[in-house]
């Protein structure tokens, strides 16, 4: 029984670890990668036992089983370190103390923070709500707002997707909008833009309505509602991409943006897909854009319009942008690509690189990257909606 034991936990350590490294072949997989990223420490527990396990077996003469237990167990605890050692530098770097206790506290946080739903738009025929988090201390970020943009490759996905973040940033005296925008019919570059547009300017004109400045107003989104956030804020007042409702003579900037995993150059994304096992990349940039680039230059040119850095200027808000290195939907190259053209440009804006960290990454509220992260989001966010 001591052998069967031991060979169960060494395998199963070893055959959800190793993802941590290997790009997935199929979807499901993808999903196993993320998780077995972020509680990896608890399959480096797991390897432990079965090494224990196996060395008190291999003494006690029974067999050549151990030793394969042994050196897969073995295998698995390295790869199962690699996510803690590999921020380390990234921790010191951006000061902060990585806490075990937080680590193992739980799988996602407490999400019990009360909002009510109100809606901001009515386009065509369809309600565009948001989830409304009211502050739950007075400081200095009181009056200010995030307007949350959920992911889901511009088809799917739903607001308050990721609430125990929407809780964190209100137990910080943050106002907070989890909004909706369209997903469907396709290619809806235009509509999703929109939309989060309208959201700013509804929230805006009924500033006062939620004890909040209309100038302190910073957008936050995750992957396609990263890159919704982005071109939202880089396009503020820009002819070409309006917001699906009366502007009333507001304005649709904003003080700040936080992207989390964003695609960003959508062309050079097209052609550079990340793993297709998991996502089709160029199908779904081409249902939301209408097309295939290289079929015609009309195409070509939403492609490039709907670039956030094709809209980067001297009135680009500040930008803090998060990417991980193991990032199987999106490339890490984006956030190489929007940094240079903001140091071009002279903006205050601020990356974080997390070497380990998968898509999703901050599905873990308590993991090493939503660790190192959030301090660093809270400072930014503080200091730019002053």
């Amino acid at each position: 029984m001591l052998k069967i034991l031991s060979l169960i936990l060494s395998l199963s350590a070893f055959l959800a670890a190793i993802w941590i490294i290997i790009p997935a072949p199929a979807y499901f997989l993808w999903l196993v990668s993320v998780a077995a990223s972020e509680w990896s420490l608890w399959l480096a527990i797991i390897s432990l036992l079965a090494i224990i396990l196996s060395v008190y077996i291999l003494f006690s003469g029974d067999g050549k089983l151990p030793i394969f237990t042994l050196i897969i167990s073995f295998a698995a605890l390295i790869i199962s370190l690699y996510p803690f050692f590999s921020v380390l530098s990234l921790a010191k770097e951006q000061n902060v103390s990585l806490s075990f206790g937080k680590y193992f506290s739980g799988l996602s946080g407490d999400t019990s923070a009360e909002f009510t739903t109100q809606i901001f738009a009515n386009v065509d025929g369809k309600d565009l709500q948001f989830d409304l988090y009211k502050p739950q201390i007075e400081n200095e970020n009181k009056g200010a707002a995030v307007i949350v943009i959920h992911g889901g490759s511009w088809n799917a996905g739903n607001r308050n997707d990721f609430p125990n973040w929407n809780k964190w940033l209100a137990e910080n005296g943050f106002t907070v909008f989890d909004i909706d925008y369209r997903l469907a019919p396709q290619p809806n570059y235009l509509n999703a833009t929109g939309d989060v547009k309208c959201a700013i300017l509804f929230i805006k004109e009924h500033a006062a309505e939620f004890n909040i400045s209309p100038e302190r107003i910073a957008l936050f989104g995750r992957s396609a509602g990263a890159h919704l956030a982005l071109l939202a804020a880089y396009s503020a007042n820009d002819s070409r991409i309006p917001p699906d409702c009366d502007a009333n003579d507001k304005a649709e900037n904003v003080r700040a943006v936080v992207s989390f995993y964003a695609p960003i150059e959508l062309l050079w994304a097209f052609d550079n897909p990340a793993n297709e096992f998991v996502i089709n990349g160029p199908k779904t940039l081409a249902d939301f854009l209408g097309g295939n680039p290289h079929h015609s230059e009309e195409i070509r040119q939403r492609f490039i319009l709907a670039s956030p850095t094709a809209h980067v200027s001297n009135k680009t808000p500040p930008t803090l942008l998060v990417h991980g290195g193991k990032d199987q939907l999106v490339r890490e190259e984006n956030l190489q690509f929007a940094d240079e053209k903001l140091n071009e440009a002279g903006i205050t804006h601020k990356t974080i690189f997390i070497p380990y960290a998968q898509h999703g990454f901050d599905y873990n509220f308590h993991g090493f990257g939503s660790q190192i992260t959030k301090p660093v989001m809270l400072e930014f966010l503080q200091e730019n909606t002053k």
